[in-house]
């Protein structure tokens, strides 16, 4: 009983509610009826938030540096300096030619030749002598000079440094040195014969001065004859070959003092040059060369 007199009094407050909704809402209760309904079943739309694009990124692009062109410096061109020849001094020439002493007499009476002068030879030695003055070949250069083995060579000994110079491009300086020695005995001690024979055997020697030991040879024979010209002969007033010669060695070897000495001595004796500049050439390039080594 109870529950239906909560049911009545529960619809008369609709109904009046209801009926006076206009006084009560301002609108009618269909209306507003209505308007509940909607509401219910339109879906709220949730507005999404608005998602402001955002700017892309500006690709700060950063200025390439320009490559710095390294300019390597240039290396300054290198002045060759070429060394400054040393002016060639001509070397001073006496006649030289190969029969330059062909008709000279160089001993004065027959000679007797030694029959164990090959014996004495090495046997190296031996076969170059026979080469130049035994077997016929392109190699005996003066077919004037024959030596005959284990026969009378008198002939062959007094001519043999007449034509010398002909072989001074070949001949070994040890088979030069054996013919002079040979034929310096067989001077018998005669000065005038050895000065000859010394001024054959230099000239073969420095022909072939480019050889250090035939230079060195051709000095020793040089101040032995210049040394005969100093005391047996006592020369004066002449054209002295080893004077000249020596004098040209001296300085060549760089020994000044003593070539201008033999310089100086030479002109006391009145000596002569074939030389062109002389004596007072000599002289002065020789005092040229002292002042620059002081």
């Amino acid at each position: 009983m109870l529950i239906l007199k909560l049911v009545l009094i529960l619809i008369w407050t609709l109904v009046g509610a209801f009926l006076f909704s206009k006084v009560i809402f301002g609108k009618d209760a269909a209306e507003w009826l209505v308007e509940q309904w909607k509401a219910l079943t339109v879906k709220k739309v949730v507005a999404k938030p608005v998602v402001k694009p955002q700017p892309k990124p500006v690709e700060v692009v950063k200025p390439q540096p320009k490559p710095v062109e390294v300019v390597k410096p240039q290396p300054k061109p290198v002045e060759v300096v070429k060394p400054t020849p040393k002016p060639v001094v001509k070397e001073e020439k006496e006649e030289e030619e190969e029969d330059a002493m062909a008709n000279v007499q160089i001993f004065k009476k027959k000679i007797k030749a030694r029959a164990t002068f090959y014996e004495s030879l090495t046997d190296a030695q031996k076969a170059e002598f026979r080469s130049y003055f035994v077997d016929e070949g392109k190699d005996k250069l003066v077919k004037e000079l024959t030596y005959t083995l284990k026969g009378n060579n008198d002939a062959f000994f007094e001519r043999v440094f007449n034509y010398i110079f002909a072989f001074r491009k070949v001949i070994s300086l040890g088979l030069l040195t054996k013919l002079t020695e040979e034929l310096l005995s067989l001077s018998e001690g005669d000065s005038d014969v050895q000065t000859i024979l010394f001024e054959a055997a230099i000239r073969v020697a420095y022909a072939r001065r480019k050889a250090v030991q035939f230079l060195d040879q051709a000095e020793v024979w040089s101040k032995e004859d210049v040394k005969l010209h100093q005391t047996k002969l006592n020369t004066k007033g002449k054209i002295v070959y080893s004077f000249t010669r020596l004098a040209i060695i001296l300085e060549k070897k760089g020994q000044f003092k003593e070539a201008l000495a033999l310089v100086e001595e030479s002109k006391s004796r009145n000596l002569k040059e074939k030389t062109k500049t002389g004596l007072e050439g000599r002289k002065a390039r020789l005092l040229k060369k002292l002042a620059k080594k002081a």
